[in-house]
């Protein structure tokens, strides 16, 4: 063999000695980048950016189960138990913008009527789906004539005489001093299905009207709402005062009614307010687990209404509570009275 056979037999072997390694190499791709859910606490606790967005989102709900002897609405209505379960979603929108925060807000509900227990009175209602920017808000919420104050006392049972109306399409505006007054202003749809089953405005194109201003200082507060039905052309106004004393919380409220019965002085099951209605409640915490409610109410009309509840939390996000009702009637439509009793287990998260 001579010195050119040798070299070219060499460089050969080097070549595909050279060529297998390169085949065995392995080159790891770049990994993915991770994007992990992150919290946003810009606007309260549960809140987290949506992947991929500036938008941050709540997702919540409850579960609850009610058990009870009568109904504390009607008369003669204590013919055996009755039960009803609920499922409810809630979900939030939020995030920043040269305005301020938009929000969003969607409540979902499920209610299953266990009268019947024939697998369909399964029934579902939109409860709250609105937007809000810059202290506008649209869209579906409870009217602000109930709202605005506060509602009524920490009771399941509080509107057995009611006070004011709940879902409606609305656009209101609240504007926060925040140092401690507020102000709101309301135009609400008035409406409603006639007989043949369309849907009718009243006579025009007028909605009806709420307004209202509050003011807390320290332990207490004031509210002030007034609301103008224009079907009815008749109204309502109401006022609201709050005390809170370390473990004790009271309050009282009255109404005034322009006149009948009004989307803003809706009465009881039977009859109006009259001139007028009242509530007082007071609430005791007795510990951080275990707090106590009652609440009277009356009208002009001799209805009278009490509830009286126990609240109990055993774990955090379960509720259980056992309320007492008791209602009277004394007017040209019905004259007796009704005691009801209700138990519910709920839980929150």
């Amino acid at each position: 063999m001579n010195i050119k056979s040798l070299l070219l037999g060499s460089a050969a072997a080097l070549a595909v000695v050279s060529g297998a390694q390169a085949a065995d190499a392995v080159v790891a791709a770049e990994p993915e980048p991770m994007e992990y859910v992150k919290v946003c606490d810009a606007f309260g606790t549960g809140y987290f950016y949506i992947p991929g967005t500036e938008t941050c989102l709540k997702v919540g709900g409850r579960v609850r189960f009610d058990v009870q002897a009568a109904d504390s609405y009607s008369v003669k209505s204590q013919e055996g138990y009755n039960t009803r379960t609920r499922g409810e979603i809630y979900m939030d929108s939020a995030s920043d913008t040269e305005y301020g925060a938009l929000k969003t807000q969607f409540i979902g509900r499920f209610d299953f009527d266990g009268t019947y227990n024939d697998g369909q009175h399964t029934t579902t209602k939109l409860i709250a789906a609105n937007i809000s920017l810059a202290g506008f808000q649209v869209g579906l919420a409870d009217s602000v004539y109930s709202s605005f104050t506060n509602y009524a006392g920490d009771i399941i049972n509080d509107d057995v005489i009611s006070y004011g109306g709940f879902e409606v399409n609305q656009i209101n505006y609240t504007y926060d001093s925040g140092a401690g007054f507020k102000a709101v202003v309301a135009v609400e749809a008035d409406d409603t299905l006639n007989g043949a089953g369309r849907v009718v405005n009243g006579k025009d194109y007028v909605p009806n009207f709420v307004a209202g201003a509050g003011y807390t200082m320290g332990s207490f507060g004031v509210t002030v709402v007034g609301g103008y039905d224009e079907r009815a052309e008749e109204g309502a106004v109401k006022a609201r005062l709050d005390g809170n004393f370390g473990a004790v919380s009271a309050f009282v409220m009255g109404a005034w009614n322009s006149g009948g019965v009004n989307a803003y002085a809706p009465g009881d099951q039977y009859v109006g307010w009259g001139d007028w209605a009242a509530w007082a409640g007071v609430g005791y915490k007795a510990a951080d687990n275990l707090a106590a409610n009652l609440q009277v109410a009356g009208t002009d009309n001799d209805t009278f209404a009490a509830a009286a509840n126990l609240k109990w939390n055993p774990v955090s996000g379960l509720l259980i509570m056992p309320e007492v009702t008791y209602t009277k009637w004394d007017n040209k439509v019905v004259d007796n009275d009704q005691w009801n009793g209700m138990l519910r287990f709920e839980r929150t998260f």
